[in-house]
This record gives C-alpha cells, sequence and structure tokens, in this order.
C-alpha cells in the first residue's frame, strides 16, 4: 500500500504540469481527459519533453518572465487552423501600448489572417528570413516538437518563455488560457475577475466594407451565414428550412438581407440555397470569393451571425457583431466562448445538424429582438 500511494503521488506530480492548467478561473476539463487518457502516457509525454529540452540544451535559457522592454519574437507552433490560431493568441491584446516590440513567427498558411495586426510589428512565416539579433527573448506558444526543433535550429541562444508550457492533452478554453498566460509571463498585473471580463478572441478592428460591397450591403440590415465546414459533425444541413422559418417570422425592422460566407467547401451549398425562393429574404453569396480580413469586415456590419463552431465563428467573435452559434456534443459552448464573444450557443446531443431549423430560427429572432434593446 505505501508503494502504491508513493507511485500515485510520482504520477501525480508529473501529471499535473501537463493537465491542470495554473489560473484557477480558466474553464478547463482535466478529469475528462484523465477519464480517456492514462496517468502513464500523460507523464511519458511530459517526461519526454522535459528531456529533449536538456539534451538540446535549452532548459537552462527558459526565463519565466519577460520585462516590458524586452524584443520579443513570440513563436506559434499551434494547431494550423485558423479558430485555434486566432483563440490561442488573443491574449496578445493586453500587450498594447508595450514598450519593447512584438514580431510573430507563424506557419505561412496562417500569415494572412496576422498580417496588419495592431500588435505584432511583423509577421513572418519563415524562420530563415528573422534575425536572432533583432530580439532579446522568445517568447513560445507551447512546448511542442515543431516549437523545439525551431527554436533549436535558428534561435539556439535566445533566452525564451512558454506561455502553456507542458500543458497538453485537455479540452479549455483557449482565449481565456491565452489572457492568462500572457498576463504571467508580461507581468501584466491584471486581476483574475478583470481578465475574466476582458477575455475574447481578438483581431485587428475595421469596420468599413470592403470598397465593392460598400453599396450591396447596408450595415445592419443583414445576417452572416458561415456556409460549409472541415468536419460533417460541425457543418449545418438545415440551412434552407432555417431560411424558411425565418422568412415566416419576419416582421418589419428586422433585417432582410441574408448574406452567405465560408471558404470553398461552401461553394455548393451556397449555390443551392441562391437557388430558393423567399417572400421577404434577398441573399448575397460572396461564398468562396473574400480573403478572410475581408470576410471579418462584413462580420463587424452585419445585425446578427449564425454559424456553427469553427474558424469563421472565432473570426466572427473578433468583432462587436452578436451571433448564434451551433456546438457538437464534444464541443462545449463554455470552452469556446466568453461572456465578450456576445453568443447564444445551441449546442446539440449529437451534431450540429441536429438543431431544430424552426428552433434556430426563433434563437435568431429573440437574439435580434433582445439586441435591439441594448
Amino acid at each position: 500500500m505505501p508503494l502504491q500511494r508513493f507511485i500515485a503521488r510520482r504520477l501525480g506530480a508529473l501529471t499535473e504540469p501537463s493537465t491542470r492548467i495554473p489560473y484557477a478561473w480558466v474553464y478547463h476539463e482535466p478529469d475528462v481527459f484523465l477519464q480517456r487518457t492514462s496517468s502513464l502516457t500523460v507523464a511519458k509525454k511530459y517526461l519526454h519533453r522535459r528531456l529533449r529540452l536538456a539534451l538540446s540544451g535549452q532548459s537552462g535559457r527558459e526565463v519565466r518572465h519577460v520585462i516590458s522592454s524586452a524584443r520579443v519574437l513570440w513563436i506559434y507552433g499551434g494547431k494550423a487552423s485558423v479558430g485555434d490560431a486566432v483563440m490561442d493568441m488573443s491574449g496578445r491584446a493586453l500587450l498594447r501600448g508595450r514598450e519593447g516590440p512584438v514580431d510573430l513567427l507563424i506557419a505561412p498558411g496562417l500569415k494572412a489572417v496576422f498580417e496588419g495586426d495592431d500588435i505584432f510589428r511583423h509577421v513572418y512565416d519563415d524562420p530563415a528570413s528573422v534575425k536572432p539579433g533583432d530580439y532579446d527573448v522568445v517568447v513560445m506558444q507551447e512546448f511542442n516538437y515543431p516549437t523545439l526543433r525551431m527554436k533549436r535550429k535558428y534561435f539556439p541562444s535566445l533566452p525564451f518563455a512558454c506561455l502553456f508550457r507542458y500543458f497538453h492533452g485537455p479540452d479549455r478554453n483557449q482565449t481565456q488560457f491565452s489572457l492568462a498566460a500572457v498576463n504571467d509571463v508580461f507581468s501584466l498585473g491584471l486581476a483574475s475577475d478583470d481578465l475574466f471580463v476582458r477575455a475574447k478572441p481578438y483581431l485587428r478592428q475595421e469596420s468599413a466594407l470592403p470598397e465593392a460591397m460598400a453599396g450591396q450591403l447596408s450595415p445592419g440590415s443583414f445576417l452572416v451565414l458561415a456556409m460549409g465546414g472541415v468536419e460533417p459533425r460541425r457543418t449545418y444541413a438545415h440551412w434552407r428550412e432555417f431560411l424558411q422559418a425565418y422568412d415566416i417570422a419576419y416582421q418589419p425592422g428586422m433585417p432582410d438581407g441574408v448574406v452567405l460566407l465560408g471558404s470553398g467547401n461552401g461553394v455548393d451549398a451556397a449555390n443551392a440555397l441562391m437557388e430558393a425562393k423567399f417572400i421577404h429574404l434577398h441573399l448575397t453569396s460572396f461564398v468562396g470569393q473574400l480573403t478572410l480580413r475581408d470576410a471579418k469586415r462584413v462580420i463587424a456590419n452585419a445585425a446578427l451571425f449564425v454559424g456553427a463552431d469553427g474558424g469563421l465563428m472565432h473570426v466572427a467573435h473578433t468583432t462587436p457583431t452578436p451571433s448564434v452559434t451551433l456546438f457538437a456534443k464534444a464541443e462545449p459552448p463554455y470552452l469556446r466562448l466568453t461572456p465578450g464573444c456576445r453568443s447564444t450557443p445551441l449546442q446539440t446531443d449529437s451534431d450540429v445538424s441536429a438543431v431544430d431549423a424552426t428552433e434556430l430560427a426563433e434563437t435568431v429572432v429573440a437574439t435580434l429582438a433582445s439586441e435591439s434593446t441594448r
């Protein structure tokens, strides 16, 4: 029995850094994760990362905090998806007005998301083009293998701090985690209550419609629907039925325009929807036609965004526009949203297409009415 207790304590000490976020107010689900993943597996991954750091000579270069005057290179090596990147780096909004500059090094596929950013001075997608002498410290997003390899190869002598450190596995509210970690690593001293209120996905605010659309769209007169999706379980299949129900419920003063947005995987669904006939509604499709930046600007002028959990939803939540959002069973809304998102979630016991189209229309109408009284 003493041996078993000793082993349990040792495993607990080894799994804690990987499964427990050190900020009490950040929502995450370590217990759910550990129900399906053995503690031994987690402990081995943790020890492997520590060993790689030690063998590379990097572990002695870690610092826990970054001074305000330091020139920072932020390396993002997280998931190669727009939604994850937006949430994971939302905490940079706390660095506005910081004394030392902050630049970003990110994968080529995500560079366009952050170009023109008002926090990052420069955005790079090629580590070979970055001059190590321009920086005092590297800030890593996490201790994953691609980031560690990049650090060793291109910036071996620079000290580094890490935002998420060894945390790995449990689902968590990435936006909250980002703000908490930035506040900690950059020694900003903000209280947890303040961070909770301020937590929101962040991209540079732009309210002007793209010039080519200025004559087509009137701010506040249209809904945005997010078409398509990468995963079937997060791709809504009943937009026509939803719009039919919304058309029936339509009252003067409600938005009668409907703008369809999304990437190329939503083109077929958008084309089919454009053929539908409605009494009050007027549809416009820009699916597969806009840059992410222009899509964001369109959403910023909408009365409401309606869409399933995905990249465009997270982009929508960087704007002031309220939303109604759809979630599959495996995605708890409280881990994807914050109060600052101004989102009304609908979650199903299976995939997002299980959301009843009439219920969705009723929720949209109620949300519009609530927003009109704010």
